[in-house]
């Protein structure tokens, strides 16, 4: 081995080090949050009325559930089919695989990367730029924001909730303010980046420009609207899949008090830490229950239920997904690994290459 391709390596191995010690940082922290949370939920579970309760849940509400939360898949495959008009033609069932497969990854790994997935997935299929897939997704999320935060106010004008939740609701309702005007700007200045503007020292700049263009374009499809109007309903289907297994495990509470508790859950698990959320589902769908007079200890039972009945399906569909995609989970991780490495390491790598 030569002297250049020695300090080539030493330079890498320096570069890549505190990107790998940031990211054990936050998945330590993440797994720790998550550890707590179980063990609050856990310690007053009531094994058996846990045990009885699932003998004795209908299976009619558990079918019905499942069906809701498969259909608010396909919904979201549409929306996403009307917001990728501008990159290329695709089919609903192309958009709604990628989209479990993403989720396949979301349980599998932490820190919510299966978006990059399906962001990836997509371009693969249209064969279009990345850079050109993710617009549409921070649309997607955009929208659900909105709905997300009229369900925050709605809740809070009917349930008495803690003061530190109404805060976090507060500050959730801010931050989408924000992104709204942020993403007003980036679609107003949206502009194509010039072709000679590639320089190394630009390309930042190029990125943001690329994707506000991007932006641009997407926002003003004929299918944007209904794409929003889409996000409603694909948050309503969620929330009565929600409730069926309330129901299902026998819980009689309302379906605005159902959707009220759907709704905390959803903002509690906003911030990715451990993988498929496991923890914060617990701790937060727990919370949520408690509010409305149910006990901890069935809080508890049916904190595991709910993850279990909707997480299962998921698993199945989301690993025939990824399977049927022509990529391995192994070979996901390894694009991941390559879409995540640093700019500067990247610029390393290349300059290895050249002759």
């Amino acid at each position: 081995m030569g002297e250049s391709e020695r300090k080539m390596i030493e330079e890498n191995a320096l570069l890549d080090r505190p990107s790998k010690a940031r990211r054990w940082s936050r998945r330590a922290l993440g797994y720790t949050l998550a550890a707590v949370c179980l063990y609050w939920v856990l310690r007053d579970l009531d094994l058996r009325e846990l045990l009885h309760r699932v003998a004795e849940m209908d299976l009619f509400w558990v079918a019905a559930a499942i069906f809701f939360d498969v259909l608010s898949y396909i919904c979201q495959g549409l929306r996403w089919k009307l917001l990728l008009r501008p990159v290329g033609k695709i089919t609903v069932l192309r958009t709604t695989q990628a989209i479990y497969a993403g989720l396949f990854v979301n349980e599998m790994l932490p820190m919510k990367l299966g978006e990059i997935v399906r962001a990836y997935l997509i371009s693969r299929w249209t064969s279009a730029k990345l850079s050109s897939v993710v617009p549409s997704i921070l649309l997607e999320r955009l929208f659900d924001g909105v709905w997300l935060a009229v369900g925050i106010v709605i809740t809070i004008l009917f349930v008495p909730l803690p003061r530190r939740l109404v805060e976090a609701g507060d500050v959730f309702g801010v931050a989408i303010l924000v992104a709204l005007v942020i993403v007003t700007l980036l679609v107003l200045g949206g502009r194509r980046p010039s072709a000679n503007n590639s320089t190394p020292k630009k390309g930042f700049l190029t990125l943001i420009q690329s994707i506000s263009c991007e932006l641009r374009i997407a926002s003003q499809t004929r299918g944007a609207l209904l794409a929003f109007v889409l996000s409603l309903v694909l948050l309503l289907l969620q929330g009565f899949s929600f409730w069926f297994v309330m129901r299902a495990y026998g819980l009689h509470l309302s379906f605005l008090m159902g959707l009220a508790v759907f709704i905390i859950v959803h903002l509690g698990t906003l911030v990715p830490t451990a993988p498929a959320n496991v923890g914060s589902y617990q701790f937060f769908t727990v919370l949520g229950l408690t509010l409305f007079g149910v006990e901890k200890a069935t809080a508890a039972g049916f904190s595991l239920v709910v993850f279990a009945v909707l997480t299962a399906p998921l698993w199945a569909i989301g690993l025939w997904a990824l399977g049927s995609s022509g990529l391995t989970f192994f070979q996901i991780r390894s694009e991941l690994a390559r879409l995540l490495t640093p700019a500067k390491l990247r610029q390393i790598h290349h300059q290895q290459e050249r002759p």
